[in-house]
């Protein structure tokens, strides 16, 4: 790194691959990226960048700009500070962008609005968030390495979105799935996919058991890592959890039986592999309709009611959110219900585990009432009640 003759520097920070410009100007410190990976093509962008900055012009805006390669550069100016699992989710994200805008033209408060009315159909609130969000980004990127002014992106209200009424202004409320209606669908699912010979069965029977989230944590599960043929207990990695939790939890019988199942004795890698969520959503359906159980059930429903079965058993709430994978007690209590059992299962913990048997099955008897002593009279002797 070294400074050029005319005031500025360029740097390649550790850990990044496209080139900085860094300068002086008016008392502070400027520092712009290039987008460029080739230090002759950087130094030539450097150049470009102070002489606009120090004389207060803006890069002019092409009219055909082109939108892919603004993109390109963004996103390898956005891979080069974050994770490649970020920086690959952001790509799809870019990808959307690109079928739906098709250039800068497109790129209008009206057309930012008509891109959420879209994708609210496609897609979750949370994702739409991230989306927009992605795209704010770019927005900003445009401005600033660009000069491309867009309109400001929109924010994704809380409650419903723009445009769009019925079913998608609200996400549903979880269908809880009592434990007989889950062995009955456990029963009316095959062992793997017809179609896709990904495993169906022990996919739901483990997600069931441990209560893990089913495409982040369970489909990423590798032999030996996670677990091996025969264990008592399973291995979450900070990879594989959510929210970066990494412990070793304890078994059921009926986990142990799903995992040994796609976990032969000497198996090297993926445990799920091929696991489709399109091809998962199908199974479960095809499952409730066999099983004949009502109700419109999710993937997220499943896992939602198990959470609710084990906070409503009277666990420790540490101990259920340790198991699922929350790092906060608070969010485990989220599912949990005020209810009579619950209030005897507490009446119970702290009088005794037989409380609410004995207090039903003896009743205490009612007492006598017990009559003051009268006070004696002067010159008498005192009386006694039944004398």
């Amino acid at each position: 790194m070294g400074r050029h003759a005319a005031g500025w520097t360029l740097r390649l920070p550790e850990g990044r691959h496209v080139y900085l410009v860094r300068f002086q100007h008016e008392g502070r410190t400027v520092e712009r990226s290039t987008s460029e990976r080739d230090r002759g093509a950087a130094t030539k962008i450097a150049a470009e960048i102070y002489g606009r900055v120090v004389t207060g012009q803006r890069a002019p805006r092409a009219v055909n700009e082109d939108l892919v390669s603004a993109m390109a550069a963004w996103l390898a100016d956005y891979a080069s500070t974050h994770t490649p699992e970020t920086a690959a989710t952001v790509e799809a994200y870019v990808r959307g962008f690109l079928r739906f805008f098709e250039g800068f033209d497109r790129m209008t408060e009206p057309g930012f609005t008509a891109y959420m009315r879209e994708r609210t159909t496609a897609v979750s609130r949370s994702t739409l968030r991230k989306e927009m969000s992605a795209l704010r980004m770019f927005a900003a990127w445009a401005k600033a390495e660009r000069g491309i002014a867009l309109p400001a992106v929109p924010s994704v209200p809380k409650r419903g979105h723009p445009g769009v009424r019925g079913k998608h202004a609200r996400r549903r409320q979880a269908t809880v799935i009592s434990p007989e209606d889950v062995s009955r669908l456990l029963a009316a699912m095959p062992v793997k996919g017809p179609r896709s010979g990904a495993w169906v069965r022990p996919f739901f029977a483990l997600m069931w058991e441990t209560a893990l989230r089913p495409y982040s944590t369970i489909a990423k599960l590798q032999a030996p890592l996670h677990y091996q043929h025969g264990a008592k207990t399973l291995f979450v990695s900070r990879e594989i959890d959510k929210a970066r939790y990494e412990r070793t939890i304890p078994l059921t019988a009926a986990a142990r039986e799903a995992l040994d199942l796609v976990a032969p004795q000497g198996h090297v890698g993926a445990l799920f592999p091929h696991v489709d969520k399109d091809a998962m959503r199908e199974s479960l359906a095809a499952a409730v309709r066999v099983a004949g159980v009502g109700g419109v059930i999710s993937v997220y429903d499943w896992r939602h009611s198990r959470i609710s079965q084990l906070a409503n058993s009277g666990a420790p709430l540490a101990g259920v959110a340790f198991l699922v994978g929350h790092k906060h007690v608070s969010t485990t209590s989220i599912y949990v219900h005020a209810s009579a059992a619950a209030g005897a299962m507490a009446l119970a913990a702290v009088n005794g585990a037989d409380y609410g048997a004995r207090r039903a099955s003896k009743p205490s008897p009612r007492r006598a009432p017990q009559l003051a002593p009268q006070r004696p009279k002067k010159g008498r002797a005192p009386t006694v009640p039944g004398e």
